[in-house]
């Protein structure tokens, strides 16, 4: 087990923001996953797991504790239409992997960058608002880290959901950027998306701290233009944040999650 010390985060994550790990593991099945799991709490060590990194905001100064960057890629297709795939594995090689065997269903989750892990923890929702649990048939988990899980899909013929595929990347390809973490806020239920309230409402659309910009082709990203830090990130969010509750009473909550020290 390769285990290092002070390994730079930016490069693990889609916005390439973030500071030293304490300790890093990277692995690449799902027997690896678990035994750097087990080396943890062997260890007492804080763990903190790295899937996509597509929606986590690594603060300048890092993370302590053992951060594993768990790339387990492992896919057993199951009688009944079922599929087994390890937590590691990246959502749109699943999509294209259960295609190629005409089972439907994920095709709903194109263009989310995401491992299946990662879907799972946030119960990601496709693009016709079908969440991703209503997929998921069992979970296999160590102290509450999913190392595996079998999904429950429909057979028919793939070609009309292939084409869905490349529909839904065609849609989101221009607006959504990949060098961000997706949508910073959540939608607030009642109101207009976050986006249109921070483009419309707010007029941010374009609005830069540092390199740190609010996308002016979607307004609920914040994409790094080269060498943003997380501090400029957060500014921008705060920013976002105070002006929302000043002018329009409204409180936006984070759909990214924050790690290391702000």
């Amino acid at each position: 087990m390769d285990i290092q010390q002070n390994i730079s985060l930016a490069p693990y994550t889609t916005v390439k923001i973030g500071g030293p790990a304490q300790f890093f593991i990277h692995t690449k099945n799902s027997q690896e996953f678990v035994e750097a799991i087990q080396y943890g709490q062997k260890n007492n060590l804080l763990i903190t797991i790295l899937g996509n990194g597509s929606n986590v905001l690594i603060s300048d100064s890092g993370i302590q504790g053992l951060i594993i960057k768990n790339d387990s890629d492992e896919i057993d297709f199951l009688p009944d239409n079922k599929v087994k795939v390890a937590s590691g594995v990246q959502l749109s090689q699943l999509i294209n992997f259960t295609l190629d065997h005409n089972l439907l269903g994920l095709e709903e989750f194109a263009y989310i960058p995401s491992t299946v892990g990662g879907a799972i923890t946030g119960n990601i929702h496709g693009d016709n608002k079908t969440l991703f649990s209503q997929f998921v048939d069992s979970v296999e988990k160590i102290n509450n880290i999913i190392i595996s899980a079998v999904l429950k899909l429909t057979p028919g013929d793939s070609t009309s959901a292939q084409q869905k595929v490349k529909d839904i990347i065609q849609k989101k390809s221009p607006i959504q950027s990949m060098n961000s973490l997706g949508s910073v806020f959540k939608n607030i239920e009642g109101q207009n998306p976050s986006g249109m309230i921070i483009d419309q409402d707010l007029n941010l659309k374009g609005y830069s701290i540092g390199d740190a910009q609010i996308s002016p082709n979607h307004a609920n990203f914040i994409v790094n233009n080269g060498h943003a830090t997380a501090s400029d990130y957060l500014k921008l969010i705060q920013l976002i944040q105070t002006q929302a509750k000043e002018k329009l009473n409204l409180d936006l909550e984070l759909e990214i999650k924050l790690l290391g020290q702000f």
